[in-house]
């Protein structure tokens, strides 16, 4: 077996580096690419040097093979660094579990896992894995976790790390066009693919009332349906600005009963798309942020669609108005990125300080 080349430090400079994984070679439409290339993009602003990790078949690596590649990807790390692992790398759990392997040869490193999702939750046919993925958490001193009932959850299920931190919501950085104001309007944006197992909703839509604006191409399915189509859009900025021009609101939903049990657990990238447009939003009411988008006045919560349907039918256009305006402040926290810098500020403070 290839042994770890370690880096020697000067014990009289003493230098600590803080260092994250980033992932690329995925469609760059990747939902999952776009959160860690952004989240390294605002470590990288705070100082933090980026490891870069390719996606492949990890079972087309021999062990020596692997302990190569991870030794050159970790080739500027050094003792008693902070590594951020945003995980998962969705290169299999083998190669997570031997990254982090690795990662313990060096001596007084930290290690500080940033958990985006865990797949044995999202997805019923991986639950068995929930034993083994518990278990690659608990080998880091911190945890950056998406939200407390996350935590809750985990914690429940054997968790061990002392020490976590809780995300909230996603970052969405783009610049929008400031001469647009979202109109009031009687309309529901869907931002998600009609065809998904997760979304059979958007297929049997049948509110008169109310309009449902999708971001696909058209399909047949839609016909006579109140329903309307932007098309896809592969950039962030002209899907914002689209649909603030549309106004209307933007919904958070699922009817599949395995995916809502971990809307409630997770935090949601679509919600922050919307806020970032500055369009209000429709949550279910058991998605983790539900208690701030009341309390910050970004949308409405509902326990059915019925009764959101309700809700858009009887609004005022002030109280629209109003929700704009209070999106207007929040918003910038989330093109700018506000989110990401504290969580990565606050696990390091948390690490070397409590």
């Amino acid at each position: 077996m290839i042994e770890v080349m370690l880096k020697e430090v000067d014990e009289e400079e003493n230098n600590l580096n803080i260092h994250i994984t980033n992932i690329y070679g995925q469609s760059f439409t990747s939902t999952a690419l776009k959160a860690q290339n952004r989240t390294a993009g605002f470590a990288k602003e705070l100082g933090y040097k980026e490891l870069g990790i390719y996606s492949y078949d990890v079972n087309s690596d021999s062990p020596e093979m692997l302990a190569s590649r991870l030794d050159g990807i970790m080739a500027s790390v050094g003792y008693g660094d902070i590594v951020i692992f945003q995980y998962p790398t969705w290169n299999q759990i083998n190669f997570d579990e031997a990254f982090l392997k690795r990662l313990s040869l060096y001596r007084g490193l930290k290690k500080v896992i940033y958990v985006h999702d865990i797949s044995a939750l999202m997805f019923e046919s991986s639950r068995f894995l929930l034993g083994r993925q518990i278990a690659l958490l608990n080998q880091a001193e911190l945890l950056i976790l998406p939200s407390r009932r996350m935590a809750d959850f985990l914690y429940k299920e054997g968790l061990t790390v002392k020490k976590a931190v809780i995300q909230k919501m996603w970052d969405f950085p783009l610049t929008v066009d400031d001469t647009i104001t979202p109109r009031f309007r009687k309309a529901i944006h869907f931002a998600g693919n009609p065809d998904s197992w997760k979304f059979g909703f958007v297929k049997n839509w049948n509110y008169n009332a109310v309009e449902m604006t999708v971001t696909a191409e058209e399909g047949a399915w839609a016909k006579g349906k109140n329903i309307n189509f932007m098309g896809w859009f592969n950039n962030d900025i002209c899907l914002a600005n689209a649909l603030r021009r549309d106004g209307g609101f933007g919904l958070v939903w699922s009817d599949n009963t395995y995916w809502r049990e971990y809307m409630k657990l997770n935090a949601n990238y679509k919600l922050s798309a919307y806020l970032a447009a500055g369009i209000p939003v429709i949550v279910s009411e058991d998605i983790s942020e539900k208690d701030t988008i009341i309390r910050k006045n970004l949308g409405f919560a509902a326990k059915s669609l019925d009764e959101a349907v309700s809700k858009v039918e009887n609004m005022r256009e002030e109280e629209y108005n109003k929700m704009v305006s209070d999106i207007t402040v929040f918003s910038y926290l989330i093109r700018e990125g506000y989110f990401a810098k504290k969580i990565l500020t606050d696990a390091v403070f948390r690490l070397l300080y409590d």
